[in-house]
């Protein structure tokens, strides 16, 4: 780490080695020019459509709502996860903040929040690292493998939250510290479960080298008051709930280890200067993170989140929202793969209804083992109708068109008894809409009532 004041350790580079601060200096600037680009060309989309980012438009399209209707801030969602799901799982700052200005811009308002978000951390990082703000040593914090990632897949939240977690570590370094307090308690609480934790090695690996501890425990302390609430969200949410013990466990692996890079990556690269304060070092750490970044591409779904920055939001779903056999204010259970969510938020904003949330694994993507046990997840999750894609069947390879078709051709007299009843309302080529009935007499291919 630095002085406590915060002030950068004397450059390591001497006049023997101008020519290398020179090409230093040329590839951060170029770097910050590939940054700009990148940033613009999402600033283009109204919706920008990647992996994690429907999420956040939904939330924030459903929070303004709210607020400009004189009902105030939500507590619960009940147009997601079958009536349970919870307004804020997380993001509590920075959907607040953006469904207030909505109106302004409608959608591209959580675009510019994203592209915010992404500058916020890299001037955090620079403002509590003063160590990396030069040469070769800027080019790294800029392909940081975590932070070239997040603005790619979407990740408004996290981004967010890391923002402040840096802005907490350069006021603690300055002794700025309910600043400090301030900025903690504010990522933690934004993404409570991959932010908390990472604070908590935070503060560990610093621990050793803390010379007041008990005034640095008392700040921390401090700043986990208001994380209590917004962690009970996420342990309440249906996600959280209805997910086994191991998927949590697997979920908070992959999430947290690969993320953590973005506060890391700089406290290493800190303390590289500090002992080798020459550019070879950080020429050959920026060497070894752009192998991160390639290491990163497929694990991380990169790949396709690239391509984010030329997409359109699919509007396959379209036709079927100005039929007929759509029907508002009804549950359906939408099963497809491949437009990133866009689908499940067209059918939000014309008037229906999800029975998961946005995350992965609310969706129950699985072989179902019979039919009765079937029915038991369309009774508890209220659905009243299912629809799913022909990509969905190909991709995930589940048993649950061929279940659907096998009820449908069978159905009991009554609905209301263990298995509930299934009539065909749509088949095209793309897609089938099936209805659930769950109770009284079965109706043969009724509408969607």
């Amino acid at each position: 780490m630095a002085e406590r004041d915060g002030s950068p350790v004397q450059e390591g580079p001497r006049a023997g080695v101008r020519g290398w601060v020179s090409t230093g200096q040329l590839a951060a600037g170029g770097l910050a020019v590939a940054w700009l680009v990148c940033l613009g060309r999402i600033l283009r989309h109204r919706i920008f459509v990647t992996h994690d980012t429907l999420i956040d438009y939904a939330h924030v399209w459903y929070i303004s709502g709210r607020l400009w209707h004189c009902h105030g801030l939500p507590f619960r969602m009940p147009v997601l996860g079958h009536g349970r799901a919870l307004t804020y799982p997380y993001a509590f700052v920075p959907w607040t903040a953006a469904a207030i200005l909505r109106p302004l811009v409608g959608d591209w308002i959580v675009t510019l929040w994203l592209v915010l978000g992404a500058v916020l951390v890299i001037v955090a990082t620079y403002w509590a690292f003063p160590e990396v703000r030069r040469g070769w040593w800027a080019a790294a914090v800029l392909v940081n493998p975590a932070l070239v990632a997040a603005p790619l897949l979407g990740q408004l939240p996290f981004l967010w939250a890391s923002a402040f977690l840096l802005a907490a570590i350069g006021s603690w370094r300055r002794e700025r510290r309910w600043w400090a307090t301030v900025f903690m308690a504010l990522g933690q609480m934004t993404h409570p479960a991959v932010v908390a934790p990472m604070a908590v090695a935070v503060v560990a690996a610093w621990w050793r080298w803390e010379p007041d501890r008990r005034a640095f425990l008392r700040h921390y302390a401090f700043s986990l008051l208001p994380v209590v609430p917004a962690a009970a969200m996420v342990w309440m949410s249906p996600v959280f709930t209805e997910s086994s013990t191991w998927v949590k466990l697997v979920g908070f692996v992959e999430t947290v280890t690969p993320r953590s890079l973005i506060v890391f990556v700089p406290i290493g690269l800190a303390l590289a200067y500090r002992r080798r304060p020459r550019d070879t070092t950080a020429i050959l750490a920026c060497v070894l993170l752009v192998i991160g970044i390639g290491v990163y591409w497929q694990p991380q779904r990169l790949p396709t989140a690239w391509i984010g920055q030329w997409r359109e939001p699919d509007q396959g779903m379209r036709p079927f929202l100005t039929s007929r056999q759509f029907v508002a204010d009804r549950t359906y259970r939408l099963l497809r793969i491949g437009d990133e969510n866009v689908a499940e938020y067209q059918l939000l904003r014309a008037g229906g209804r999800l029975d998961a949330e946005f995350f992965p694994e609310s969706i129950l993507d699985v072989s179902f083992p019979s039919a009765l046990a079937y029915s038991r997840v369309l009774r508890s999750r209220e659905v009243d109708a299912v629809m799913i894609w022909q990509n969905y069947v190909r991709v995930a390879k589940t048993n649950e068109k061929a279940l659907l078709d096998t009820m449908a051709r069978r159905p009991p007299a009554r609905c209301d008894g263990p298995s509930v009843c299934v009539s065909v309302v749509a088949a095209t080529r793309r897609y089938s809409v099936y209805r659930i009935q769950r109770d009284g007499v079965f109706q043969a291919r009724p509408a969607i009532t």
